[in-house]
């Protein structure tokens, strides 16, 4: 691990470094991915918030979050809440364009389900003998 000062690490910094690396390394490789799937989002999508400057209604919830994770949220001072919100919006967004893949997009066995609305083969489908 690299020093920054010739202090001695304390342990919880050590894990934290360690959390750190893997959180990195996670990161980069979602990174990596999301390059090579880069030419499906549409170059529109970089202009919506411009065009269409709507504010969605807020709601009102009590949502328990990790203590650490809070804090350092709070650390960054005023609208740390609008963050957490950006945040959460980018994994839905995200998702819903499949830039993400969720359990239930994938079938027992872990393979991506493409199209849930498309039709399903009935028998009529097939050609016997």
């Amino acid at each position: 691990m690299p020093k920054v000062t010739d202090r001695k690490t304390t342990l919880a910094q050590e894990r934290a470094y360690i959390a750190m690396t893997i959180e990195l390394d996670r990161q980069r490789k979602d990174f990596e991915e999301m390059k090579v799937r880069s030419d499906l989002i549409p170059k529109e999508w970089s202009q919506i918030e411009a065009e269409v400057p709507v504010r969605p209604r807020k709601e009102k919830l009590t949502v328990k979050f990790d203590e650490d994770l809070v804090k350092w949220f709070r650390a960054m001072g005023h609208g740390y809440q609008a963050r957490m919100n950006r945040i959460l919006r980018t994994f839905m967004l995200a998702t819903i364009a499949k830039e993400i893949r969720l359990r239930k997009d994938q079938d027992r066995h872990g393979d991506p389900i493409e199209d849930r609305n498309k039709p399903r083969p009935t028998w009529n489908d097939f050609e016997l003998g």
